[in-house]
């Protein structure tokens, strides 16, 4: 029987967002709509004056999570340690920012808070305390691009395990289990003048290779290029090479990593680009991935991510609340056959 619960996380619909057609109230109500029984939240995106927020808004806001019948399940947030231009933030002045977020994390209604990929082990042991003493988990998101071989993040993980603390933890995100490059992001850089045969090249390097990201740094390449010869030479434009380097932004990991790492997991993004007509995400396996999940009991959230947006070509429509209605349908479907089979 699945016990996986499912969330959307409001990144998905900041297109909707920011051109108006829905405001926090009414994102939270499209979410409830869809089946998901949980949000997750960039307060960045949406709390007006964070990390600051007024009383007032903070009110709101929870008003707004009580209507829409929500679990409030994760925030996202960040630090930004180059608001200088001569020099990075001390350690002390990262921790009074990460402090402040993680405060008003607690005040929005969030036990868990998402740190991004590059957030320093050392500054988030040193907020630790601070983040036991509310009672709010941390966790590194390992993200496609930053996942378990970066030697950041397994720096991160090297603390954790020391700290043995209920307080930290991760968020992991699909994009590290694409079988292929989304479709979507070549067919912007099509539209932006990207060399048919460069997106060809990649699709080949993908799949011949495990991914992209690997593949350009093993090492082959000639000497300050990272890219292959054989995809090099196709180049014809700054576009080409652009495309080439994003394409690094996915990773084809083995699912069997997560046996190590899962009695760490707090959440998943269920990050996905485009959800085809047959009701499928086009680049990664998800019926795998749920299934792999459920045979080892996890039972916390899944929370819908869609990233196809930024692949929109200019002029074109975002359809965000659309595929992420059709991504939750894909989740509750597998939920609701697992239990079937029971």
């Amino acid at each position: 029987m699945s016990e996986i619960k499912t969330s959307v996380s409001l990144y998905s619909l900041q297109d909707s967002y920011a051109r108006g057609r829905l405001d926090v109230p009414g994102a939270l109500q499209f979410v409830a709509s869809t089946g998901a029984t949980g949000v997750e939240l960039i307060s960045d995106q949406m709390i007006t004056g964070t990390p600051f927020p007024s009383d007032e808004t903070v009110k709101r806001w929870r008003a707004a999570l009580e209507a829409s019948g929500l679990a409030p399940v994760c925030n996202d947030i960040f630090i930004n340690s180059t608001i200088y231009r001569n020099r990075t933030l001390r350690v002390d002045e990262q921790v009074e920012l990460l402090k402040r977020e993680v405060c008003v994390s607690k005040q929005l209604g969030f036990d868990l808070v998402r740190l991004v990929s590059d957030t320093s082990p050392e500054v988030t042991e040193a907020t630790l305390p601070y983040a036991e003493s509310i009672g709010v988990t941390m966790a590194l998101e390992v993200h496609a691009g930053m996942s378990f071989t970066s030697p950041l993040t397994r720096r991160w993980i090297e603390m954790m395990r020391r700290a043995q603390s209920d307080r930290l933890g991760l968020v992991i995100d699909f994009g590290i289990f694409c079988d292929r490059v989304p479709r979507v992001s070549k067919d912007y850089f099509l539209s932006i003048g990207l060399n048919p045969q460069v997106g060809e090249k990649v699709d080949e390097l993908y799949a011949r290779e495990g991914d992209t990201l690997h593949a350009f740094g093993s090492g082959f390449g000639g000497e300050g290029s990272m890219f292959p010869a054989e995809l090099s030479d196709l180049f014809r434009g700054e576009v080409d090479s652009e495309y080439s380097f994003f394409s690094t932004g996915y990773e084809n990991t083995p699912l069997e990593v997560l046996d190590e790492y899962l009695p760490y997991v707090k959440h998943f993004h269920g990050k996905f680009y485009e959800m085809t007509d047959a009701g499928s995400e086009y680049s990664i396996d998800y019926d795998k991935i749920l299934g792999f999940l459920d045979a080892r009991g996890y039972d916390r959230y899944v929370s819908s991510e869609y990233e196809g947006n930024r692949f929109t070509p200019e002029g074109k429509a975002v359809h965000d609340q659309e595929q992420v209605r059709a991504h939750q349908a894909m989740l509750l479907a597998h939920i609701d056959q697992e239990v079937a089979d029971v």
